[in-house]
C-alpha cells in the first residue's frame, strides 16, 4: 500500500506557535506531507502547511500579539514587561476581569482582528491546488429551545464551497464562548475543538497510513482519545506548560516555537530527553530520566540541546552558585538534592550503592537527581 502521510494539528489558541515549531522539524527533515488537517488554530497553521508558505507563518506568528487577532477593550492588551507571568504568556488578574467584561457584555469577544488577518495571509486557490490535502473541523452551535445536541463539521477542501475558505477557518477557530460564534449562510459556527480536537480520524478515513498528531490542548475536556488508527500514529505534545490559549505574547511565541521543535525532534528519535533535550545517544536508556530529572531540579534552559558534557557543566555551574546562597523556599528543593548527594557520597561504596537503589519516600524526581549527581557530577 502506498504511504500517505498526514499532519493534524490540534487546537490551542495562542499555543499554537508550538505547532509552526514542529512543522520546521519536519521540513528539516524533508518529510513529505501529503495531507494535513487541524482544528481552531490548528485550520489556520494547518492553510499555512497546505500553501507551503513556512516563512510566511513564522514572521507571522513572531510579530502577532493578543490586540492582533482579538476586539478587546483597550486596557486588556498590554502586560507588565517585567511580569513573570510573561515567562508563559499566562494572563495577570486584572487583565482577566476585563477580558471577561468584554465576554459577558458583548457575548464573546470579537475577533475581525483575526478575519483580517486570515484574508491577508491565507491564499485559497493556493489551497485548492495544492499537493497537500487539506482538511478543519468545526461545530454548529446547538439550539437548546429546539434540543438541538453540538454537531461536528468535518470538513476537506473539496467539500467546502469556493469563496468559503476563510469563512469555515473562522468558524474552527471560534472559541465559543470566550469569543463570538462565526456565522455562515444563517448558521452559527463555533470552534471545532468541542467535537474534535485532534482530528485524527478524517484523515484516515481519507487513506492515510501515517499520522504525525500534535496536541496543544490536552486538559480539554471535549478531547478524546479513541480515534481511528492508522498504521502509523505519531504523538507531539509537550510536558511544559505552554500558557493561556488567549494570551498572544511575543516573548512566549518564540519559546512556543523552539519547544516543539525540539519536541518534534525527539519524537523521531533524532535527540533524548522528555523534558529537557539532549543529543542523540548522549546517555544510556537508563540514563536519560536521571539527566532529565537533574535538569529540570536544577531549572537548567529547556530551549537548549544538552550534550552529556555541557550538561555536566551547566549542573556544576549551579552547583557553585547555590554553596554561595543561603536558604530560601525557592532554592530549598535545589539545596536539599545536592546536600543527600554530598552526603551520599561520604558513605562507604556498599551504603552508596544501596542508598542508589533505594525505593522509600524520596520524589521520584529528586532521587533521579541525586543518582545523576552521584554517577556524574560527584
Amino acid at each position: 500500500m502506498e504511504q500517505k502521510t498526514a499532519l493534524v494539528l490540534g487546537g490551542g489558541g495562542a499555543r499554537g506557535a508550538y505547532e509552526i515549531g514542529v512543522w520546521r522539524a519536519l521540513r528539516e527533515q524533508k518529510m513529505e506531507i501529503h495531507m494535513v488537517t487541524g482544528t481552531s488554530v490548528g485550520s489556520i497553521n494547518g492553510a499555512m502547511v497546505a500553501q507551503d508558505d513556512y516563512e510566511l507563518a513564522e514572521s507571522l506568528w513572531k510579530e502577532i500579539d493578543t490586540e492582533m487577532v482579538l476586539d478587546i477593550h483597550p486596557q486588556a492588551k498590554s502586560q507588565d514587561p517585567e511580569s513573570d507571568s510573561r515567562k508563559t504568556g499566562a494572563m495577570k488578574p486584572e487583565d482577566a476581569l476585563l477580558y471577561l467584561k468584554e465576554i459577558f457584555v458583548h457575548k464573546g469577544v470579537g475577533t475581525q482582528g483575526l478575519n483580517q488577518l486570515l484574508r491577508k495571509y491565507v491564499e485559497e486557490e493556493k489551497i485548492r491546488s495544492s499537493p497537500v490535502l487539506y482538511g478543519l473541523v468545526t461545530a454548529k452551535m446547538p439550539n437548546l429551545k429546539e434540543k438541538q445536541v453540538l454537531e461536528g463539521v468535518r470538513l476537506f477542501i473539496d467539500d467546502i464551497p469556493e469563496g468559503k475558505l476563510h469563512d469555515f477557518i473562522m468558524a474552527s477557530s471560534s472559541f465559543f464562548p470566550a469569543m463570538q460564534a462565526y456565522e455562515i449562510d444563517g448558521t452559527q459556527y463555533i470552534d471545532g475543538g468541542y467535537v474534535d480536537q485532534v482530528p485524527v480520524s478524517m484523515t484516515v478515513e481519507r487513506g492515510a497510513t501515517r499520522v504525525i498528531a500534535v496536541e496543544l490542548n490536552p486538559e480539554n475536556p471535549f478531547h478524546k482519545k479513541e480515534t481511528k488508527k492508522p498504521q502509523e500514529l505519531i504523538w507531539i505534545r509537550s510536558l511544559w506548560d505552554l500558557g493561556n490559549i488567549l494570551v498572544f505574547d511575543k516573548k512566549n511565541t518564540r519559546r512556543l516555537m523552539e519547544l516543539g521543535y525540539l519536541d518534534a525532534r525527539k519524537a523521531f528519535e533524532l535527540n533524548q530527553g522528555e523534558y529537557y533535550t539532549f543529543e542523540k545517544e548522549a546517555f544510556l536508556e537508563e540514563e536519560v530520566k536521571q539527566a532529565d530529572s537533574a535538569a529540570k531540579v536544577f531549572e537548567l534552559d529547556p530551549l537548549r540541546i544538552y550534550s552529556r558534557q555541557s550538561l555536566q557543566e551547566s549542573i556544576k555551574e549551579q552547583l557553585q552558585a547555590l554553596k554561595k546562597k543561603k536558604w530560601s523556599p525557592e532554592v530549598g528543593g535545589k539545596m536539599l538534592v545536592m546536600a543527600t548527594a554530598e552526603k551520599i557520597m561520604q558513605l562507604p561504596k556498599e551504603s552508596r550503592d544501596a542508598l542508589k537503589e533505594y525505593k522509600g519516600v524520596v520524589l521520584m524526581e529528586e532521587k533521579r537527581a541525586i543518582k545523576y549527581l552521584l554517577n556524574h557530577i560527584l
